[in-house]
């Protein structure tokens, strides 16, 4: 009994503290001439992988990424597309043939937000606590 909690404890402290969700390692941002507040796990899935090319609105959509280094990303499209960072490259690779590409990589939130600022229609993520300027705002996904 004794060795078992032993290896229970054991467990517990090599887990560590639990991450924080997924969700919370990032924020969506647009252009701050989008007046949309929300946008749904679906759109923004569909934007991120070529599938939509045009807001509600009638808009050019242009996507931007995170480096897929980035920590940031892999949240993102984690929660975003259920995809790992590998999967979304393979995706990728597969649809390119077929005159879709990816959407602009930045490597810094202030190069998505700057990327964002200057392109209405424009969507990105950045870290949870990234300052905006009054260029861009963020919008829920729901």
């Amino acid at each position: 009994m004794k060795s078992r909690l032993a290896a229970t404890l054991v467990l517990v402290a090599l887990a560590g503290p639990r991450p924080a969700v997924a969700a919370d390692a990032f924020k969506v941002i647009v252009n701050s001439r989008m007046t949309g507040r929300t946008v749904s796990r679906e759109t923004l899935s569909q934007v991120y992988l070529g599938k939509a090319e045009r807001w509600g609105d009638g808009k050019s959509i242009t996507a931007v990424d995170l480096s897929t280094t980035s920590p940031v990303r892999a949240a993102f499209s984690q929660t975003v597309l259920g995809m790992s960072v590998v999967a979304v490259r393979m995706y990728w690779t597969r649809t390119m043939v077929s005159d879709h590409f990816p959407p602009m990589v930045r490597s810094t939130d202030e190069d998505v937000v700057a990327f964002v600022a200057a392109r209405t229609g424009s969507v990105g993520y950045v870290s949870a606590d990234a300052v905006l300027p009054d260029t861009v705002h963020t919008v829920a996904v729901q």
